[in-house]
């Protein structure tokens, strides 16, 4: 429901001056949305080409590791499995891509050798605990940027919500109230001219009259 406002040149100045406002605003963050429309499409392309390239090595390691657990007895395999554990460091930077705060993790692990005895182990086992270790760095790469993305998605969404909302809004509401007060003032400049008029032909008259 629409408030009720006095339609006096005041409450015209504030309106007019609300919907420079508001104009500009709009023009804001349209580009903002455009340009977050840019970034993540092409953020979405990058982060395609590394996950086919992450899940492509997953899948050879994975391959490598069926070949080397058939070739490989049972507690050869277990004690591989239990001592090809390693500690490593995760490090977490943020920065900030038009005011979204985007995470961005990297992991290192200190080069060491196998600690499992080699002479008892398939080197198709050897060769998929290689890759899978290559492999996580990347895996923590693809992981930030699939995070980005969600976080732009969400800056996208409130964006456009805003846009609308001035828009089709907040925006048509404001032109529609000025040219509500302009009208009624320009009624009552008529009807004030008309008064003065009316007042001027009957002095005029009186006089004559004299």
């Amino acid at each position: 429901m629409k408030r009720k406002i006095n339609p006096n040149r005041m409450m015209l100045l504030r309106r007019r001056r609300r919907l420079e406002l508001a104009l500009r605003g709009h023009k804001l963050l349209k580009n903002k949305q455009e340009k977050l429309m840019q970034n993540f499409f092409a953020l979405v392309r990058e982060t395609t080409r590394l996950r086919t390239s992450v899940e492509k090595r997953l899948v050879e390691a994975g391959m490598h590791y069926i070949t080397g657990r058939s070739t490989t007895d049972r507690q050869s395999l277990e004690d591989a499995l239990e001592l090809s554990t390693k500690r490593g460091e995760l490090h977490i930077e943020t920065r900030y891509e038009m005011s979204i705060p985007i995470p961005e993790f990297s992991f290192t692990v200190p080069e060491t050798g196998t600690s499992y005895k080699l002479s008892a182990t398939s080197a198709a086992l050897d060769q998929a605990f290689e890759l899978l270790l290559a492999c996580f760095p990347d895996l923590m790469n693809l992981a930030g940027r699939e995070n980005a993305l969600f976080r732009m998605s969400e800056e996208l969404e409130k964006t456009r919500r805003r846009v609308n909302a001035l828009e089709y809004v907040l925006i048509p509401d404001l032109e529609d109230t000025i040219r509500n007060i302009e009208s009624k003032l320009s009624e009552a400049e008529r009807s004030t001219q008309t008064r003065l008029m009316k007042i001027k032909d009957m002095v005029q008259a009186r006089e004559e009259a004299v």
